[in-house]
């Protein structure tokens, strides 16, 4: 290759980096990372080189271009040959809620809930000590097969080894980290106990994971040499400027310069582009789904870059539960089967923080039997030489086209920003302030890396239709920022001012109405006696049906009831954790009078 002055200063700091040194590499799009961690591996011919990739494709891309003295693999795939290159494999699979009643009996949903997110919160974590006595049972429950495990947590065994066990300083000299932004703790802390040097390389603007625990590690990871790779190979200067413009003013206004924004300068030769295809370029799965219904007469002249399963497998799940009663689900739907219609799943979905429900109900409710067909026409749209390309941001990222269109479902970066600004925040102790706006603003930050990744995507033509388009210059983005902050203020000032009236309200009405029952009590009462009504007849089903107590216990669980031992009697527990004693449904219902019946 032919090298630019900052991969020729790169190349030569790798052939001074020594055994435990680290270099970290900031690069902005198209700058040509691999390309230049190749040139670093043949220009070290005598070093033994792991380049860690973020996913599986890349691995083995870098397979084919890497020169010998180097090996390609994801992390996952190293933690995953060390404990089963040999011998009995477990079943790989996430836990879900469900799983856990049987292993936590008396937990509610929601402390379910809560234990499984601590659980995942320690997988992705630094931590090597187990935050309590629950997470190591969940450890043990999965090394026993009773639950199945799920990809981060043989990961996670393999971090709580020692260095030694783990092996890399032994195998390597030299680490390169790839797309290492979008690392996360665990990653981080198998990476640096590594006694070997290590080469980080990423673009901090890229971190677009934060869903997933990445912390944008090469913004925090500290090294001994820093160099930089502004020059962008892919994109004409008027695209970058537009990403420079929303950067440059956003990184100086969430850390007051204290985090340099370094502009990417073009180097396109367009001469030797190829590709002349147009991608539209959605921010959420539902609008992915209405450019699908677009292309409908026509799918031969589209190409759906994500697995047409993984945008439909959620809506239609949602489907066939809202509309046609199917209450039969297996595997990652068996939830499914305890609800009881569309308030039970939204609640579920809030109590839940699962967006991706939500994102499927309002598929669902758009599109009803019509995404059968729709699913059939995305698994036609595969042809990748097609002349226009379907994507959302996240599945975007390492491709580039001639002409990008992004799409009106972007947020305004400009309400994110204040709402951000506005909204209330806990710190943890000892933060410092960066870490501070880091928090505050890592919603938004995740949003504008969004956008900065879905422009550099462009690399002649740029169609922005999102709100941000009309903002141009910083002048014009200030001006915006003041509209924003007028109407959030506003709207503050009327929510408070309904809080008073409320309250007002409240006030007079208890005083006046003090031996009265609400309306709100009498529909609660009303809900009440449905809840029970239902659950009755659910009891008296399962006890028809069953020919002996284990059918009948069986059949309420697939009811999404269990049973609770409560003094010398029996309580009947609904998927929401409410409990309701025998007693308080009828004598019918007894632990007594149900013994007999099935032995009758």
């Amino acid at each position: 290759m032919h090298a630019s002055s900052e991969q020729t200063e790169i190349i030569k700091a790798s052939q001074k980096l020594q055994l435990g040194q680290i270099m970290k590499i900031d690069a902005c799009a198209g700058s040509g990372k691999t390309t230049t961690l190749v040139a670093v591996a043949n220009a070290n011919p005598q070093k033994r080189f792991l380049y860690l990739a973020f996913n599986r494709s890349i691995a083995d891309k870098a397979n084919q271009v890497f020169p010998p003295n180097t090996r390609a693999m994801t992390m996952h795939s190293m933690a995953y040959r060390h404990f089963f290159r040999s011998g009995a494999r477990p079943t790989l699979s996430a836990i879900k809620i469900d799983m856990l009643h049987d292993c936590f009996p008396g937990k509610e949903n929601y402390e379910l809930f809560l234990l499984l997110n601590r659980y995942k919160e320690f997988l992705i974590s630094a931590e090597r000590e187990f935050p309590g006595r629950e997470i190591k049972k969940i450890f043990e429950l999965v090394a026993n097969g009773t639950l199945p495990m799920p990809h981060d947590h043989y990961l996670k065994l393999f971090q709580l080894l020692s260095p030694e066990e783990q092996g890399l300083g032994r195998m390597y000299d030299c680490i390169l980290v790839d797309e290492s932004q979008d690392c996360n703790p665990v990653t981080l802390s198998i990476i640096n106990r590594a006694s070997c040097s290590r080469i980080f390389v990423g673009d901090s603007h890229q971190s677009i994971y934060g869903f997933r625990g990445a912390i944008n590690a090469l913004a925090r990871q500290k090294a001994d040499v820093t160099l930089y790779l502004t020059n962008s190979f892919r994109a004409r200067q008027p695209i970058l400027d537009r990403a420079n413009l929303y950067m440059k003013m956003f990184m100086d206004m969430l850390y007051d310069g204290q985090v340099p924004y370094y502009p990417m300068n073009s180097m396109i030769n367009e001469e030797k582009l190829k590709n002349k295809q147009t991608a539209c370029i959605t921010r959420t799965n539902s609008m992915l789904v209405d450019l699908i219904d677009e292309y409908r007469e026509k799918p031969e002249r589209a190409y759906l870059v994500k697995n047409p399963e993984d945008v439909f497998k959620m809506a239609i799940a949602v489907k066939e539960f809202l509309f046609d009663r199917r209450n039969n689900f297996v595997g990652e739907f068996k939830f499914l089967n305890h609800l009881h219609g569309k308030e039970e799943l939204k609640d579920y979905a809030d109590s839940t923080a699962d967006v991706e429900i939500l994102s499927a109900m309002k598929i669902a409710e758009k599109y009803e039997d019509d995404l059968y067909d729709l699913l059939d026409i995305a698994r036609r749209m595969n042809q990748p030489e097609a002349p226009v390309v379907l994507t959302n941001a996240h599945t975007s990222k390492g491709l580039e086209w001639h002409t990008v269109k992004l799409m009106d479902d972007f947020p305004d970066l400009g309400f994110r920003y204040l709402g951000c600004r506005f909204n209330p925040v806990k710190f943890k102790p000892g933060m410092s302030h960066l870490e501070k706006q880091d928090e505050r603003f890592k919603d938004f930050i995740q949003e504008l890396n969004l956008y900065y990744v879905a422009i550099t995507r462009a690399q002649i033509k740029l169609v922005d239709m999102t709100d941000n388009a009309a903002y141009q210059s910083r002048e014009a983005i200030l001006a915006h920022l003041d509209e924003c902050e007028s109407a959030i203020r506003k709207s503050r000032d009327r929510r408070k001012i309904q809080k008073v009236q409320e309250h007002e309200y409240t006030r007079e009405t208890k005083n006046t109405h003090k031996h009265r029952q609400t309306s709100e009590l009498r529909m609660w009462e009303t809900e009440r006696d449905t809840v029970l009504n239902r659950m009755r007849k659910n009891i008296q089903d399962c006890a028809i049906s069953a020919n002996n107590f284990k059918e009948f216990k069986d059949l309420l669980g697939l009811g999404g009831i269990l049973l609770q031992q409560r003094n010398n009697d029996w309580a009947y527990v609904d998927f929401y954790g409410r409990g309701i004693t025998a007693k308080r449904l009828g004598k019918e219902f007894t632990k007594d009078y149900i013994m007999n019946f099935l032995k009758n």
